[in-house]
């Protein structure tokens, strides 16, 4: 088997055991088509049909070719991009293996305290194979999608990106870990940010935009602390934003 077609399993494979049929509806390159470079019958494509893959994988086509071993390794606790497609009702998703979850806007209302914010779904659906929930512990009925909103976050997401966030992991604060917040008071906010808990517990608000001067990291009291509702935790990404 040729280095093409052992890279392509490799990255179907790190995707939680991508089927043929899954991956072409995914990119839009026929199932023929891929069965025939995964089983070497053909060699060397041409680089537009390599190029949906590759795009697909977050990868380049001369890599594909060549060597993914920086796409298939991972960061300890670093947010995996996830390889998402918009689903229509009907879309012929494969209810043994897949879910289509709801992107959602969140509306928080103005007031004091925290206060628990209300979730409006949009038009947009996201697709995830169930295999994917159960690699981080997750129930598809606790994960919402939800859209990027500025860039006091660049480096890893982007305006414009989707995040995929786990309701059920809000109760604790991971140190370090990226989260959906709202804040209390009279002009309440929805917030992606890092949390760190400090040993006097405040809490420790990091964008991880470089300029400190527009986004400088913001402590919060206790008292301030208390305001927070944690909405969850950023498990996933997808869209140009980097890690």
């Amino acid at each position: 088997m040729n280095k093409l077609a052992l890279n392509l399993r490799e990255l179907m494979r790190h995707e939680g055991g991508l089927s043929e049929n899954q991956l072409s509806r995914n990119t839009g390159v026929p199932q023929p088509t891929i069965h025939r470079i995964l089983s070497g019958r053909v060699e060397d494509p041409r680089d537009s049909t390599l190029r949906p893959l590759a795009e697909y994988f977050g990868t380049t086509v001369e890599s594909l070719r060549t060597d993914i071993s920086s796409i298939t390794t991972m960061r300890d606790g670093a947010i995996r991009a996830y390889r998402v497609k918009a689903a229509d009702e009907g879309d012929g998703l494969d209810p043994e293996r897949e879910v289509a979850v709801a992107e959602v806007d969140v509306v928080v209302s103005a007031g004091p305290g925290a206060r628990v914010p209300e979730f409006v779904q949009t038009q947009y659906r996201m697709t995830y194979q169930l295999s994917w929930f159960r690699s981080i512990g997750a129930r598809p009925e606790d994960i919402v999608v939800m859209k990027v909103t500025g860039d006091s976050m660049e480096r890893t997401l982007f305006h414009g990106d989707r995040i995929a966030v786990n309701t059920a992991d809000s109760r604790s604060i991971l140190d370090g870990r990226v989260y959906v917040f709202t804040t209390g008071g009279v002009e309440p906010d929805v917030k992606i940010k890092r949390l760190f808990k400090t040993s006097d517990g405040k809490l420790r608000v990091v964008s991880d935009n470089n300029d400190k001067v527009l986004y400088p990291d913001e402590i919060l009291s206790g008292e301030d602390a208390a305001n927070v509702h944690v909405i969850g935790r950023v498990v996933d990404r997808s869209g140009r934003g980097g890690l």
